[in-house]
């Protein structure tokens, strides 16, 4: 009998990769879950990490392996790669706030000791009444008031909303019981510690032997991680690394297609753009031309 695989997904029913214009994405849990006839079936997400802020309403959530149930208020908090799922009674309500990885391991190093509060999900049941409880519920008003507005120094003022949820989170882990940690699977961990190693030198366009010796694998065991988490090979995780940072090099810098190319490890612009029309279906020329009328507001030709 074969097991099912746990799809990847970037926001949850949507396994293509979105070139994103904002520091995070925020909705309100119907907007998604009622699509979906009210069940978020387990899935897991390759480059986000999300907070959900449950203030009215019930679940069973699902973390890994274990179901639990939840009462209003409460947030959880799922770190990049981990397994998730939901069943929402349709009177929930409440904002899920979905952040790339890299940026909240950003917002964390600017918080000196707060990284071991967000390794594992988490669950932390609140009450309505206590001064931690009111405090969250304001800044969670704040931060998604700042995300649909357009006021000036919004993202600065996102920023600081999202690092007081974090502070306020782990203040609460450590004052109370209350709580539901998730173990994290030892082949989860691998292929976080992939992606993190990918991050810092994807440039470099190092070999699959030189990320397994930092794992302590061997590049079969890479790649089977890799497949069994993300969905991908180890150098398909590569490869989408170094194309994100082409599209954003292409969308926000002046730098020309040959020093983009240089910039990212390739040795001739020739072959970098192969590389992208290999993977995206268009040149980087194209690509730029097509992004930078969308960024105008005009309708793209790609």
């Amino acid at each position: 009998m074969s097991v099912k695989p746990v799809p990847t997904y970037e926001l949850y029913g949507e396994s293509a990769p979105q070139f994103a214009l904002d520091i995070l994405h925020c909705e309100s849990i119907p907007q998604r879950s009622q699509l979906y006839d009210w069940e978020i079936e387990p899935h897991r997400h390759a480059l986000f990490v999300q907070i959900l802020h449950i203030h009215s309403g019930s679940a069973e959530v699902l973390f890994d392996d274990h179901w639990f149930s939840v009462e209003a208020p409460c947030v959880l908090f799922l770190p990049v790669l981990a397994v998730h799922g939901f069943r929402f009674s349709r009177d929930v309500d409440g904002p899920v706030i979905t952040l790339n990885a890299r940026q909240f391991e950003s917002l964390l190093d600017t918080i000196p000791g707060i990284q071991s509060s967000y390794r594992s999900p988490l669950c932390l049941r609140l009450t309505e009444t206590s001064s931690q409880g009111v405090q969250l519920a304001q800044v969670f008003v704040q931060l998604v008031a700042e995300f649909h507005g357009n006021a000036p120094y919004r993202i600065a003022a996102i920023e600081a909303a999202l690092k007081t949820i974090l502070v306020l989170l782990a203040r609460w882990q450590s004052a109370t019981e209350d709580r539901v940690a998730g173990d994290v699977p030892r082949r989860v961990l691998h292929a976080q510690r992939f992606r993190s190693a990918v991050d810092v030198f994807y440039r470099q366009q190092r070999d699959l032997d030189f990320y397994a010796e930092n794992l302590g694998i061997t590049p079969t065991q890479l790649n089977r991680v890799c497949r069994q988490v993300m969905g991908s090979s180890a150098l398909g995780v590569i490869n989408g690394r170094l194309l994100v940072e082409a599209k954003r090099d292409l969308a926000y810098s002046s730098l020309s297609v040959k020093e983009i190319a240089l910039t990212l490890g390739f040795a001739e612009a020739g072959y970098f753009s192969r590389f992208f029309a290999k993977h995206t279906g268009v040149s980087p020329r194209a690509f730029r031309e097509a992004i930078r009328l969308q960024l105008a507001g005009r309708p793209q030709q790609v």
